[in-house]
């Protein structure tokens, strides 16, 4: 195999684990990291981003030591039995039912501030446009991620450039702050779990190398985590140190007082593309997994996709940091649990050797599940 080939597949791999992860959820870290103290923040970014890491490099392992190339509850379930699938599942609906609202409402408060109307009305709009491409099944490729990714690098490099040069910029903001209270420092944990959730790429990595170079989903995953971490915490500086005390839990909103009125429309505009892409590529995961868990028809699996999530927002029922950081509190806390444990029994009945392989982790896997455990318990509190 040419060098140029198996280049491009891994740049391929990076980007579709990239661009996987990064979309909407972004878009509510700021917030939560200025609540919390930007200090406090950045940490839990650089250690959320660490610990998500190893867990998709645990993930890849267990994709690795597997013939046929399954989504994560049927890896589960392979490892793990039944109640592992169902407990995935039901993360999984979680995460997706959570995003899927949230993303509705963070639509409609996006269009109201470019064109002046009812949030509730401009939310109804892209639901109407969003579920005709889920009832045509499209579905958007990789490449369409790396765009949006592409996108996104430009869009923040611009943005701190055009900051600096207005000297738009506090750096104040970025000083130590003393503990506020216990419900602002635990508030970016869900956020930022949420925000990481490209997990379910692996699988899709897989696909694209050839066996022979299996050997590099290791350092794709690597590779790819590295970026998200520095755009992130880039993005987050950006809004922080731009707009401060008068950040929007929507943080885009913020940066057309600062930054002027074509700022605004330009990062608006990417994020609205990143919603419907992502919203619509959750919508149809959720179709399939209605389809194949519980063995019903297309279209009975579609109305019990889309509505749940227009009906939560009729009913006002919570705000697009809450549902963001319930859905990667809860859901993704469980789904992350659940591929430690699926990674330990892999160890002992896959089906093949890895290309690589992490060692047992017994210590490292155990205290991911008590952060994860007192995360998702956090919650509650």
């Amino acid at each position: 195999m040419s060098s140029k080939i198996k280049q491009y597949q891994f740049i391929k791999a990076v980007a579709t684990l990239t661009g996987t992860t990064i979309g909407a959820g972004v878009l509510a870290i700021p917030y939560a990291v200025y609540n919390a103290g930007y200090w406090v923040g950045i940490l839990y970014l650089v250690i959320l981003g660490i610990i998500v890491t190893v867990l998709n490099l645990m993930l890849g392992e267990i994709v690795l030591r597997t013939k046929k190339n399954l989504p994560i509850p049927e890896l589960i379930k392979l490892y793990l039995g039944k109640k592992g699938y169902l407990l995935a599942i039901t993360a999984l609906f979680i995460i997706i039912y959570g995003a899927l609202t949230a993303y509705l409402r963070a639509t409609g408060d996006i269009m109201n501030n470019l064109i002046p109307a009812a949030s509730f009305n401009w939310s109804v709009v892209f639901f109407a446009i969003s579920t005709y491409f889920i009832i045509k099944g499209l579905k958007f490729v990789s490449k369409w991620e790396v765009i949006f990714v592409i996108g996104m690098v430009l869009i923040v490099a611009t943005l701190w450039m055009r900051a600096i040069y207005a000297q738009s910029i506090d750096w104040t903001q970025f000083r130590l702050e003393s503990f506020s209270s216990f419900s602002n420092t635990i508030q970016p944990y869900g956020i930022i779990l949420f925000s990481y959730f490209g997990i379910i790429a692996i699988p899709q990595m897989k696909s694209i190398f050839s066996k022979q170079n299996y050997n590099q989903l290791e350092e794709s995953i690597k590779i790819a985590n590295l970026i998200i971490i520095l755009i992130y915490a880039l993005f987050i500086s950006l809004l922080i140190g731009v707009t401060g005390q008068n950040i929007d839990p929507l943080a885009i909103m913020s940066l057309g007082e600062k930054l002027g009125s074509q700022a605004l429309v330009i990062i608006s505009i990417f994020a609205l593309l990143a919603i419907i892409t992502t919203f619509i590529s959750m919508g149809l995961a959720m179709i399939d997994s209605y389809m194949h868990f519980t063995k019903i028809k297309r279209s009975t699996a579609i109305i019990l996709t889309i509505f749940p999530p227009i009906s939560l927002l009729l009913l006002d029922w919570a705000q697009f940091n809450t549902l963001i950081q319930y859905a990667g509190g809860i859901g993704v806390s469980i789904i992350a649990i659940l591929i430690v444990l699926t990674f330990w029994r892999a160890k002992v009945i896959g089906e093949l050797a890895p290309a690589y392989s992490l060692g047992h982790l017994k210590w490292v896997g155990i205290s991911m599940i008590i952060l994860f455990s007192f995360g998702l318990f956090s919650l509650f509190i």
